[in-house]
């Protein structure tokens, strides 16, 4: 299954190289193309919303799985992981998790489950 990610901070970035996943497809300006079925890492913008570059991203690729969701707890509790809620629900897609910032041994432990 391939991974694409979507990084503003780096937490998200930081996660997918935690985990050993050398391939992964970095979304940029949403223009990115991906053949077949992927795992979308995102994190959320502004006040709880899917980052533009992703919403661009995911109209043109359609073979979504899953997400993961990166997020800040303490800056953003009433919105935390919001992006992967959304995502989740328009797409029909499992969340594997969601993760505060750079995630915890345990997070990495629940996304390479999630992956397999």
């Amino acid at each position: 299954m391939k991974v694409v990610y979507a990084s503003r901070k780096g937490h998200v970035e930081g996660i997918v190289k935690r985990l050993g996943i050398s391939d992964a497809v970095k979304i940029v300006d949403g223009s990115e193309k991906v053949d077949g079925d992927y795992v979308l890492f995102t994190y959320t913008d502004g006040n709880g919303i899917v980052p533009p570059v992703v919403e661009k991203f995911l109209e043109a690729n359609k073979g979504i799985k899953a997400v993961v969701g990166s997020g800040n707890k303490e800056k953003h509790p009433t919105t935390f992981n919001f992006a992967a809620d959304i995502i989740a629900e328009k797409y029909n897609v499992p969340i594997i998790a969601k993760v505060d910032l750079d995630g915890t041994d345990e997070d990495m432990e629940t996304i390479k489950k999630g992956l397999a």
